[in-house]
C-alpha cells in the first residue's frame, strides 16, 4: 500500500531521542531514512536495558531506517555525507549549536550540496535567543520552560514529568514541520526548519499562560493532578487503587452532583471556589468502591473518569491490544525484541508494525555508500583511513 512519504529520502544524523524519533516518524510514513552513525554507533546503542547488546532506546527510535557508519569529521567522511545529502530530500540533526558547522556539514554546506534540501535543526533552545548556545537535555528544557514548576504535588519541590516530554513533543513537531516544508518546497530553494524542545515545553503549558501573565504564577506551582480552572479535577483513593476524575463542563457536574450530595447548579467558578468541599464529598463516595467499578459508573453518566494504571496493567489492557500498540519482532542480530509500535495508524491491519527492523550498525553501508553513491571501489581505502567501518 502506498504511503504518504514514499520516494522521500531522509538523512538522520541525530543522537539520543529528539532527532532520531523525528526521523523515525517520517520513516513510519514511508520515507527512506538513512541513519548516519559514528564508527562505534549512535550513543543510545549502549544505554539502558539491552537487547542483543543494544540499548532499548535505540531499538524503539530507529526501526524503519537503514544504517551506515561514517566518520563525518574526516574530510573524506564529510565528502561522502554531502554526496548523500545531494541525493536526499531532508537532513535531521540535533547536535549542540555549531557542531555540524565545525564538521563542515551544517546548513550552509548542505544547501550548497543540495539547493533544495530541507534541513531540520532540533535544538534544546533553537537557533536564536540568549540560551541558544546552552547545552540541554529534556530535563533542562523542562526546568526552564515551566514544566517542572507546575509538576508535582502541592507543597513538594518542582518535579520533572515522568517521560521525556520535551524530547517527544520536539520530535513530533519537527516531523510535522519537515512534512510542511516538503509540501511548500520549491526547486533550488532550501529550507531551514528550526525547532526547539524549550518552545514545545512552553507551548505545552498554553492553558496556564493567561494566569501567569496576570502575575499569579506562584499559584501554578506543583499543581499535582489538579487544574486551576476546573473542579473536581484530581485523583482520588478507591477501595483498590486510585481514580482520575476530570469535570470541565457544567453538564458533567450536573450528572455527578447528585451522586455526592452537592448542588447541581454550581457553575465552574463556584466549583473552583468549593474545590475542597467537592474533593471531600467525592473522596467519601469513592472510598469503598473499586476503581474500575467507579469509573464505569461515572462514565455511564458521561463524567470523564478512569482508574490510574501501572505499565504492567496498560500492557495487558484490551485497549492497547485493540490499537496494536505493542508487538514483538524476531531479529537475526538482536533476537526477540518487544517494541512499542508507531502511534501513526495508517488504516491497514498491520500498519503499525515496523516495515523495516532496526538496523545493526553499518548494515547498509554497501547499498547506500557503495550502490547509491557509487563509491564501492573506495571501500578499502575508506576503511583503511577509519572513515567507515
Amino acid at each position: 500500500m502506498p504511503q504518504a512519504l514514499d520516494g522521500i529520502r531522509v538523512v538522520d544524523i541525530g543522537i539520543s531521542t529528539a532527532g532520531p524519533y523525528a526521523a523515525r516518524l517520517l520513516g513510519d510514513l514511508g520515507a527512506d531514512v538513512i541513519k548516519v552513525e559514528p564508527l562505534d554507533g549512535e550513543n543510545t546503542r549502549s544505554l539502558g536495558l539491552q537487547y542483543g547488546n543494544t540499548g532499548y532506546l535505540y531499538h524503539v527510535n530507529n526501526y524503519n531506517k537503514r544504517s551506515i557508519t561514517l566518520k563525518v569529521q574526516h574530510p573524506r567522511g564529510r565528502d561522502v555525507f554531502l554526496d548523500l545529502v545531494a541525493k536526499s530530500d531532508v537532513v535531521i540533526e540535533n547536535f549542540a549549536i555549531g557542531t555540524m558547522d565545525k564538521w563542515g556539514i551544517g546548513y550552509d554546506a548542505c544547501r550548497r550540496a543540495n539547493p533544495s534540501i530541507v534541513y531540520c535543526s532540533v535544538k534544546g533552545f533553537g537557533e536564536s535567543g540568549p540560551l541558544r548556545d546552552r547545552r540541554a537535555f529534556d530535563t533542562v528544557t523542562q526546568a526552564l520552560s515551566g514544566i517542572m514548576h507546575s509538576t508535582g504535588k502541592p507543597g513538594d519541590p518542582p518535579l520533572k514529568a515522568g517521560p521525556s516530554v520535551c524530547d517527544l513533543m520536539g520530535a513530533s513537531v519537527s516531523s510535522l514541520a519537515v512534512m510542511c516544508a516538503l509540501v511548500a518546497r520549491r526547486p533550488y530553494e532550501s529550507q531551514l526548519v528550526d525547532t526547539s524542545l524549550f518552545d514545545m515545553g512552553a507551548f505545552a503549558l498554553m492553558p496556564l499562560w493567561p494566569l501567569a501573565r496576570r502575575g499569579i504564577a506562584d499559584g501554578l506551582r506543583s499543581l499535582g493532578n489538579e487544574h486551576p480552572l476546573h473542579a473536581p479535577y484530581s485523583d482520588y483513593a478507591c477501595a483498590d487503587g486510585r481514580l482520575m476524575v476530570a469535570v470541565v463542563a457544567d453538564a458533567q457536574w450536573r450528572a455527578l452532583a447528585p451522586l455526592v450530595g452537592l448542588p447541581a447548579a454550581w457553575t465552574r467558578v463556584q466549583r473552583v471556589e468549593q474545590r475542597r468541599a467537592i474533593d471531600a464529598a467525592l473522596a467519601a463516595w469513592l472510598a469503598t468502591r473499586p476503581a474500575q467499578q467507579a469509573a464505569e459508573a461515572l462514565q455511564a453518566v458521561a463524567v470523564p473518569a478512569a482508574p490510574i494504571l501501572d505499565l504492567a496493567q496498560v500492557a495487558t489492557s484490551a485497549q492497547i491490544a485493540s490499537r496494536r500498540m505493542l508487538g514483538r519482532i524476531r531479529h537475526a542480530t538482536y533476537g526477540e525484541v518487544p517494541l512499542i509500535n508507531t502511534p501513526l495508524a495508517t488504516g491497514t491491519a498491520d500498519g503499525r508494525s515496523p516495515r523495516r527492523h532496526q538496523p545493526p550498525l553499518g548494515e547498509n553501508n554497501d547499498e547506500v555508500i557503495g550502490e547509491l553513491l557509487g563509491r564501492r571501489d573506495e571501500f578499502a581505502s575508506l576503511r583503511a583511513e577509519g572513515v567507515i567501518r
